[in-house]
């Protein structure tokens, strides 16, 4: 795991607004000529994402599983039985 660099409060300044946004954990993003170039975050919301980054930083592929809620498979369950039979005759046409 890559440690992040720590500094200390005092060598930073972020207006109130930012700091408003971070206490409800919404996400900062800096930017430069419209670019983006730094995003800040809550440390909470940091740490749920921590293991992602690490993995991606390594080359390793992100499980699905660590993306997707069970929320979201169940959604992904109700489009399934939505799409049933929808593929039909597909397969044929490239053919």
């Amino acid at each position: 795991m890559v440690t992040p660099l720590a500094i200390g409060a005092r060598q930073v300044r972020l207006p109130p607004q930012v700091r408003e946004a971070i206490a409800q954990h919404r996400d900062v993003r800096v930017e430069f000529h419209d670019a983006p170039r730094f995003v800040i975050m809550h440390p909470d919301d940091y740490a749920m994402v921590v293991p992602l980054l690490e993995r991606a930083r390594r080359g390793l592929p992100v499980p699905v599983t660590d993306l997707l809620g069970e929320d979201d498979f169940a959604i992904l369950e109700e489009l399934r039985d939505e799409d049933e039979g929808l593929d039909e005759g597909i397969l044929g046409a490239w053919g």
